[in-house]
């Protein structure tokens, strides 16, 4: 072969790995748009399902003494989409959506009337149930509001991506008093949830006691 063949064939090597080198790049480019844009999906999963949380909380401080029955402690009367007490499946982030749909609220949504109730809905319709798990006599506190009783609940909030097969499920456990002289959260929260267990200065467990993602 003689040195223009030479130049040539070497010149055909170095246009095909400088071809193969600039689709691998492409690929890698096309690779880190598409983790990229599953990493933002599931960051917005998990705000919608935080959304839902936050609007099953705010609805629960806000129900009046008068919807869970007086001192009850087994198969009680409560209030509306409150779920009794192992009603749910050991494991609800994994149901499917039809489940979700059939048990849950909308987070935008009133339960009572499913009328909009004026907090944000997100988007991927965040959906939100929620269980008591226990309830107990609350001994008298000097110089604090009178308290019945105090009862422990689980907060399930789910949210999706844009890409409704990217799922999100949170799980709060909040302490909510019952049964008492003291002022009960509006509905939906005009200053946000701090005031109602605010007025109970630390002496009866209230609010968010623990927290975390299921899903």
């Amino acid at each position: 072969m003689n040195e223009h063949g030479v130049a040539l064939v070497t010149g055909l090597v170095f246009l095909a790995a400088a071809s193969l080198l600039a689709v691998m790049a492409a690929n890698g480019m096309s690779l880190q748009r598409l983790q990229s844009g599953h990493h933002a999906d599931r960051a917005r999963a998990l705000e919608n399902a935080r959304i839902a949380e936050a609007a099953a909380r705010a609805w629960l401080l806000s129900r009046p003494n008068s919807e869970r029955e007086m001192g009850c402690v087994a198969d009680c009367v409560l209030p509306v989409a409150i779920a009794q007490p192992g009603a749910l499946p050991p494991q609800p982030e994994f149901e499917s959506l039809a489940w979700w749909q059939a048990e849950a609220t909308h987070a935008g949504l009133h339960p009572d009337t499913g009328e909009a109730a004026g907090l944000p809905g997100g988007t991927g319709a965040p959906l939100w149930v929620i269980e008591e798990l226990h309830y107990a006599q609350a001994e008298a506190v000097e110089e604090q509001p009178v308290v019945g009783g105090i009862a422990w609940y689980r907060i399930l909030g789910r949210g999706t991506g844009k890409n409704p097969g990217v799922t999100a499920v949170v799980e709060a456990i909040v302490a909510r008093p019952w049964e008492g002289e003291f002022e009960i959260a509006a509905y939906p929260p005009a200053e946000g949830l701090g005031p109602f267990c605010a007025q109970f200065e630390g002496s009866r467990p209230c609010g968010v006691q623990a927290w975390r993602q299921r899903r």
